[in-house]
Parts: structure tokens; C-alpha cells; sequence
């Protein structure tokens, strides 16, 4: 077995610590019955799944992740398709410690098809599919700047046709990312080349963020203390993010022309805030790093003013907020702060819309999911104003149904609408509540669905939050929780002690998105006449599905003296609180 310089050999295992170790180790040897290698982490098992060696196939794989975090407790993952299955065999060490698998076949497959049904055995993986969507694929032969803008872990292949269906006309993808043109006509109704994807369209030159490892899951509990402060000094091609006070933690170190890889983020998951005063010049890739950055909830600060940023390496709101400066704190002064630069970060930089940009731009067909707001009212007087929220929203490709039950449909005479699609259906109050959600659902056309609840607050990156945590976490359901609540009766607003940006089970129902074939599978809303979102929430945890908790700005839980349909004591609810306001206090950027 041929050695590289980068590739370590172990007990005959091929040791996998960077995307030049994958590329090495697949070149070899198009044939093994066997082969074996120990990747770091499972983002490096993607760089083994690009379709860059078709003939590079094995009748078994076996991987060791050296690193591995169980996202929930219970996890046993879900192994992807794999032709010719013999059989498998998956171990799991302690939560934090290492896993590994055996995929075998009957007859040599190629190492990226089993490598890339192995992603989901490790790491949440939900499939991405929207009624209508192209179909889309990875040229054989893409590189590793690809992955950035996948809209899930794993790679989408490109399907063999399968001769006794064969269709008339029907190419193997409708959209074909990466290789060279000539063979793409063959196989796609369009081609995108890698490059023209990543620049999106309109066209933009900033650097692309992979939301699959530039996320900030398992980041720094905002309750917590701050930890250490941080600065940067840069080396040549080196970054080297030091503790301000000699002693106070180890270096981080990364390479500031190569994105971050996630080791780097998992180091970064403990820094509070990093402080730029220091930095001259921003040398070329160093600005890309800081999208990077930013994108974990990493708070970058004091950038000076004299250190020049183009504007197409990076996004000037971003620029202008990692030069304003920022002293340690804990709770909503720091969820603030980090929160403002990922949106941007996600947003300009996010790679996956790039490539939802550039599809549409070549077929003509929407790839990014449209969402299905779902409200159930009894009280009609309040549909105006929680419509006037939905109107607010930066999140384009959605609509809201609301559901009258029982009382006449509102007058939205003086409403601030625009051009807000949106529905009322009636429905008698004979209904009972999970049934009329139940309804809306069967009016609506979104391929993720959301419910409102009509008393509670949200701001206008509400949807537009839970569908980028949807993107990053590939959770089966996503939610905010009730993080931030006001109680009308006192006039306090408090907040609590929630673990957020976490796979989780227990999420805030006016509050939880997710995809309309699991909300099918699920059996959507029970007709119960309360306790509707939990009936979710408990099918999917018996199913194995997985939840996650992002951040809760941008949602407000009101408790108003009135009765709830959530039966929790105003002491229940404010037990673990560690901030408090006296009167309204908003939870979000820009308030």
C-alpha cells in the first residue's frame, strides 16, 4: 500500500487529518476488497464522499472517527443507501469519545457511494427535497469546493438509470454541479460549473461559509461567565488566536488561506470574543476567515479602522460590525452581539445560497424551501397585528394561513400587509384545536411548516432564524424556546437558563419548523384540544427523529393573566431566570 507524505499509516489504516489526506488516500489503488482509514472527524468523511475517483472502489469500508460527540444521548444513526449491501456493523464510544463503522458490499462499490451513506450514521443528515425541486447532483471528478454550498452532509450523486424505467428524454439529473461541460450535457439538463455556483447570481465575489462546519452548534452557554478574553496575531500564512493574559488557555492555530476545518471550530466553541486591535492589514483569505468565524458565534472585535477590507471580501455590514468594539459579557448583551454578525455572515456568505441562487437563475425553478406560517385563532382582533409581523420578515419565499376557529374572519382594514401572501380559513369551533392547525396545513403549499401562536412576539429575522438553523443542524424538527417571556401581569420581562444551539428534544411550540414530509410521517397535529405541539415533540422522540435549539431571539413567550393552553405557575416559569427588566424588553438586534 503506496504512502504520501500526508497520509500516516497505522496497523494498514489510512490516517485522515486534512482534505489533502482524503484526496491522497483515494488516488491509490483503483481495487482493494478492504480498505481502512481513521479521519479525524466527520467532516472529513464528506471530503471522502466527493465523487472524485468513480473507479476507487472496495467490497468493504471500515471508518474510526478519532473525534466523535454523540448529538443526543440516545443516537443510533441511520445509514444512507448503499447498492449491493452485505451488511454493517457500527460502534459508538462514549459521548464525546470515538465511533466507527464496516460497510460491506457483494460486489466493489465506489468509496465515496459508502462513505457518503455513512455520513448519517454519525451526524443529523435530513434530506433536502421541496416540491418541484431540480434535481441536482455532483459531477465526478468535483473538488472539495463543493461542499460548501450542499444543502445537507452528505453529497447528492448522480443517480444510474435504471434500464426497465427508463423514461423518454429523462436525463440522470436535472442540474449537474462541477466537471467539464461536454460530458454534462450528456447526463443534465444544465450544467453549473463549480466556480460560477459559488459566486451565485447576481454575481457576487465574496467568499463562500459552509453552514455544515461554520455553524455555532455546542457553542458557549450565554449564561455562563465569559471565558478568557482572546486576541489575534497574524504570522505569514499562520493565525494564531492567543489569551490576552499569558496562561489562560492554549493557542488555536489555522491556516488563514484555508477555510477553517472543523477542528478549528470545535476549539472555537469556548471563545467568547476575539479582539483585532492588533491586526495592520488584513492579508489575502484572512477576511474569508472572519465571515468563518462569525458564522460560529465566535464575537469578533476592534478591527481598526486603517486595516482596509475590500468590499468583495467581505460583507460591509459584517466589516463594520467586527470593527466596533466589545467588552465581555454574559446572557442577552452577548447573544446580541454574536448573533447580529452570523445572520450576516450566514446570509452573504452562506454557500448553499449561492447555489439556490444559481439554480434558479439556470432553470428557472426555486431551490430555497418556501415556508408555511401557521396560525389558529380564537380571537380575531389579533390576526391584524401578528399578520403585520409576518409582513416584516426578511425571509422571502413564504406565506402564513390563518385559521379563524369559531369566530368570524377579521377586518384587515389599516393592516400593513405589502404584498404578504396569505389565507384565512374558517373553521366552526366545533373543531378541536390540534384539528384546526391540522386544516391550515392542508391549506397551505410550503415545503417547511411553522406555527404562531397569536399573543406571542417576533421579530423579523423570526423565520429566516429557524430556517438557517434548519440548514446547519439538518435537525428533524427546529425551534426556538422560551427563552425570553414577559409577564403582562407584572410588567417583567425575564431570562432563563435554556441550553441553546444544541440538539435537544423540548422546543417552544409557537415556536418549532420543519419539513412537510416529516410533519406527514409524524402525523402532523393530534385533534387534541390542547397540548397540540408536544403530540409532535413526543412522536418525534419515539420515532428517533431528532430535535435542536437555536438561539431565541426574535421570540418573545407572553404570559398574560388570562388562561393558557400551557398549564405552567407564573413561579414555575420563572425559576432559572438570570436576567430580569422591569417593562418590555426586546429581544433582538436593532430594538
Amino acid at each position: 500500500m503506496r504512502r504520501s507524505a500526508r497520509t500516516a499509516e497505522t496497523d494498514g489504516a489510512r490516517r485522515l487529518e486534512t482534505p489533502e489526506d482524503v484526496a491522497s488516500a483515494i488516488g491509490v489503488d483503483a481495487e482493494d476488497p478492504r480498505i481502512e482509514v481513521e479521519a479525524a472527524d466527520v467532516d472529513l468523511l464528506r471530503h471522502l464522499a466527493l465523487p472524485r475517483n468513480p473507479e476507487r472502489r472496495t467490497t468493504e469500508l471500515k471508518v474510526v472517527l478519532a473525534h466523535w460527540e454523540a448529538p443526543v444521548p440516545r443516537w443510533r444513526g441511520r445509514l444512507g443507501q448503499v447498492r449491493d449491501l452485505a451488511g454493517y456493523d457500527v460502534r459508538f464510544g462514549s459521548p464525546r469519545g470515538g465511533a466507527g463503522a464496516v460497510v460491506r458490499t457483494t460486489s466493489p462499490r465506489p468509496v465515496s457511494e459508502i462513505a457518503n451513506a455513512m455520513i448519517s450514521l454519525f451526524t443529523p443528515n435530513t434530506p433536502f427535497a421541496g416540491a418541484g425541486f431540480p434535481l441536482v447532483a455532483a459531477a465526478d471528478g468535483a473538488g472539495e469546493e463543493i461542499l460548501p454550498l450542499l444543502p445537507t452532509r452528505s453529497v447528492p450523486p448522480l443517480e444510474p438509470m435504471v434500464d426497465r424505467l427508463q423514461g423518454v428524454g429523462l436525463k440522470r439529473a436535472d442540474v449537474l454541479i462541477g466537471g467539464p461541460r461536454r460530458l454534462a450535457d450528456e447526463l443534465a439538463t444544465h450544467h453549473i460549473p463549480t466556480l460560477e455556483a459559488a459566486h451565485g447570481h447576481p454575481r457576487t465575489e465574496l467568499p463562500v461559509v459552509d453552514l455544515n462546519v461554520h455553524n455555532p452548534i455546542g457553542r458557549e452557554l450565554t449564561f455562563k461567565p465569559s471565558r478568557p478574553a482572546r486576541r489575534l496575531t497574524v504570522r505569514g500564512r499562520r493565525g494564531v488566536i492567543v489569551a490576552v493574559e499569558a496562561g489562560m488557555g492554549h493557542p488555536i492555530e489555522f491556516d488563514v488561506e484555508r477555510p477553517l476545518s472543523a477542528a478549528v471550530v470545535r476549539q472555537l466553541r469556548g471563545v467568547e470574543s476575539v479582539d483585532l486591535s492588533g491586526i495592520a492589514e488584513v492579508p489575502e483569505g484572512l477576511a474569508a476567515r472572519f465571515a468563518e468565524m462569525a458564522a460560529t458565534d465566535t464575537i469578533l472585535h476592534s478591527l481598526p479602522e486603517s486595516a482596509a477590507i475590500p468590499a468583495e471580501a467581505l460583507a460591509p455590514e459584517l466589516a463594520a460590525i467586527i470593527r466596533r468594539p466589545y467588552r465581555q459579557a454574559k446572557g442577552l448583551d452577548r447573544d446580541l452581539r454574536s448573533v447580529e454578525a452570523r445572520r450576516v455572515a450566514m446570509r452573504e456568505h452562506g454557500g448553499f445560497f449561492r447555489l439556490a441562487s444559481s439554480i434558479t437563475h439556470v432553470t428557472g425553478e426555486r431551490y430555497l424551501p418556501r415556508v408555511s406560517v401557521i396560525l389558529s385563532t380564537m380571537r380575531s382582533e389579533l390576526v391584524p397585528g401578528v399578520l403585520e409581523m409576518m409582513a416584516r420578515q426578511t425571509y422571502a419565499h413564504m406565506e402564513v394561513i390563518v385559521v379563524v376557529h369559531g369566530v368570524p374572519a377579521p377586518s384587515l382594514e389599516g393592516a400593513e400587509l405589502g404584498d404578504l401572501d396569505y389565507t384565512i380559513v374558517e373553521v366552526p369551533d366545533t373543531v378541536l384545536f390540534g384539528g384546526a392547525l391540522a386544516e391550515g396545513v392542508r391549506r397551505s403549499s410550503g415545503d417547511l411548516i411553522t406555527k404562531l401562536d397569536d399573543d406571542d412576539w417576533y421579530s423579523e429575522h423570526h423565520v429566516a432564524d429557524l430556517v438557517l438553523a434548519h440548514l446547519y443542524s439538518r435537525a428533524d424538527v427546529v425551534g426556538k424556546t422560551t427563552e425570553f417571556l414577559f409577564f403582562e401581569e407584572v410588567g417583567q420581562t425575564v431570562h432563563r437558563t435554556f441550553a441553546t444551539e444544541r440538539y435537544h428534544d423540548q422546543l417552544a411550540g409557537g415556536a418549532m419548523l420543519l419539513s412537510r414530509a416529516t410533519f406527514d410521517a409524524l402525523g402532523g397535529w393530534r385533534p387534541t384540544p390542547n397540548s397540540t405541539d408536544r403530540s409532535v415533540l413526543i412522536r418525534a422522540e419515539t420515532q428517533g427523529l431528532v430535535g435542536f435549539r437555536t438561539q431565541s431571539l426574535g421570540y418573545m413567550y407572553i404570559r398574560h393573566a388570562s388562561k393558557h393552553t400551557w398549564e405552567r405557575t407564573a413561579s414555575q416559569l420563572v425559576q432559572g431566570s438570570f436576567e430580569q427588566w422591569r417593562g418590555w424588553r426586546y429581544p433582538e438586534v436593532g430594538y
